[in-house]
């Protein structure tokens, strides 16, 4: 519940282009997820290459593309797995997801 509340309060910091209202839903297509990258490290992400989505293939596409264009400069990567649980808006992944992201954000920015 805390590691929650706390995650929660560090996407909150971060200007999205959109209101958060349902957070699976919201964080589903990964746009919102490459704005937070891109907050951290602009110079990684092109946000031009994102776009809303709400068929699958264009969800997938964006994780992908996260995945491939991103998170591996990063030396991460999200399963998919976890990118077909976050694209179904399941309870819970987009919270795994993002803590990993923080995870992986806060190790590169602390060196």
């Amino acid at each position: 519940e805390e590691d929650l509340h706390s995650l929660y309060s560090w996407v909150d910091e971060v200007p999205l282009s959109r209101p958060k209202r349902n957070i699976a839903r919201d964080f589903a297509d990964g746009v919102l997820v490459a704005e937070i990258v891109a907050h951290y490290f602009p110079k990684l992400v092109e946000l031009h290459n994102y776009s809303g989505a709400h068929s699958l293939s264009q969800k997938m596409y964006n994780w992908q593309t996260l995945n491939t264009k991103v998170f591996k400069k990063l030396h991460f990567g999200v399963q998919k797995a976890d990118i077909d649980r976050v694209c179904a808006a399941e309870a819970g992944a987009i919270e795994r997801v993002l803590k990993l992201v923080q995870t992986k954000l806060a190790k590169v920015r602390t060196g």
